[in-house]
């Protein structure tokens, strides 16, 4: 493995996003590398709708405005603009979740209903095959889905056969070079015995929702998502100055005071993860043994306690805290452009036009 690789992962983390193509041209050669497809599920979260979205649907309506549009489903089966340059005029927005690992493994989609729906507006449209895919319908605790960690305990068995397992979300920009480059990847590392658990495709841009600490080796710190405030999953209380407040961090990430470095920017995740599917699978059995119990459900140290999730955020940080997840700076911050609510969707269209005028891997 050429040193430059790993390179990316730590002190040059920086320099990923400027040799992006080049890494594309080294690591995809001929387009999605057929001999990993066996050895890769990947997940696509497709359960919700979302208070939000279906309030915006419903305030909508109020206005006066004609949404032919089911609350009900996910928000995901909503019609956008279709820019991929295959397929009809307009696809639903999980459309662009699904064409991003396309042909890059087996697939699992996970949802609350609406299967038929999803095979005649997405899947079929995009090429998949019977054969190539599964549904997974989320099971609830008290009426709500309990988060992306728990999706992936439940849909366990459909990927812990596999080698690795990427995620992604039916509401985001997401994008086939991203997926297939992190694939690569952490691939590619794995032939040389130095394969990261996490794999995590970021971006980086100004004043981050959650951004990403990061020390002098470009190694992930912590992560600010909001339901990650407290100690880290699976940290004692004692680690939280260590980890979140402490440690060296990179002029790339943070400064030591907390405040924003030069540029102002920071790293953050889009919506794919990569993972290497056993070290995964110890995690969420580490993180349910130690929070969650029949009788109460996930209690997971920073989260929310009245939600009672269990998100794969916390998986994040459980492996960070064990150093074993690392982050590769090539996406673009236009992945970063989930659908929340119907205001959402014209910058959504916008975004996911410049994500593809990338030059895309062949499927």
């Amino acid at each position: 493995m050429s040193p430059d690789l790993r390179a990316y992962l730590g002190r040059e983390l920086k320099a990923g996003y400027a040799a992006r193509e080049a890494l594309a041209a080294a690591l995809l050669p001929d387009g999605y590398p057929p001999s990993l497809k066996d050895r890769v599920a990947c997940v696509t979260l497709l359960a919700g709708s979302g208070s939000r979205w279906v309030e915006s649907v419903r305030e909508a309506r109020a206005a006066g405005a004609a949404v032919e549009f089911d609350e009900a489903k996910p928000r995901g089966l909503y019609p956008v603009r279709n820019l991929m340059g295959e397929g009809p005029e307009r696809l639903p927005i999980a459309s662009y979740a699904l064409r991003a690992v396309r042909g890059l493994g087996y697939n699992v989609i996970v949802t609350r209903g609406f299967e038929a729906e999803i095979e005649s507006s997405i899947l079929r449209p995009l090429g998949y095959r019977a054969g190539d895919y599964a549904f997974r319908e989320q099971a609830v605790r008290e009426g709500k889905p309990r988060g992306h960690g728990d999706a992936a305990f439940q849909c366990m068995e459909l990927w812990a056969d596999k080698e690795y397992v990427i995620f992604n979300f039916g509401g985001d920009a997401s994008s086939p070079l991203t997926a297939a480059l992190g694939l690569a990847f952490i691939a590619a590392m794995d032939r040389d015995g130095a394969a990261p658990g996490l794999l995590l495709p970021v971006a980086r841009k100004p004043s981050p929702a959650y951004p990403i600490r990061v020390d002098v080796e470009g190694r992930p710190l912590s992560f600010g998502h909001a339901k990650l405030k407290a100690a880290p999953a699976g940290a004692s209380a004692g680690a939280v100055g260590s980890v979140q407040a402490g440690g060296s961090a990179d002029d790339g990430g943070y400064a030591d005071d907390g405040g924003y470095a030069d540029d102002g920017a920071a790293y953050t995740n889009v919506g794919v993860r990569i993972y290497r599917a056993a070290e995964l699978a110890d995690a969420i059995g580490e993180l349910r043994r130690r929070h969650w119990t029949a009788e109460r459900g996930y209690a997971l140290p920073g989260n929310d306690p009245a939600g009672g999730e269990f998100a794969l955020d916390n998986v994040d940080e459980y492996l960070a805290e064990k150093g074993r997840a690392r982050l590769l700076y090539v996406a673009r911050p236009e992945e970063l452009s989930p659908v929340k609510s119907l205001a959402d969707v014209p910058r959504f269209e916008s975004d996911i036009g410049a994500v593809y005028r990338d030059r895309m891997p062949r499927a």
